[in-house]
């Protein structure tokens, strides 16, 4: 894959699923950003795609 398609997929979905996420600003208000943000990178199916995207960003397979 090349870098350019997947740093597009990553703008695309955050863009679409993320910044109008209403389960991230309730624990943003009700626990905080630090517990908001915890709960996207690990419990969140979006949250892990977008890692495992930017996983692939560092990785030798994209060309770019």
């Amino acid at each position: 894959m090349e870098r350019k398609v997947v740093t597009e997929e990553i703008e695309w979905t955050l863009k679409t699923y993320c910044r109008d996420c209403f389960v991230c600003e309730a624990f943003k208000k009700d626990y905080g950003k630090n517990y908001a943000q915890s709960f996207c990178n690990r419990d969140c199916s979006i949250g892990r795609r977008l890692q495992m995207l930017g996983e692939s960003l560092s990785s030798k397979r994209v060309e770019g």
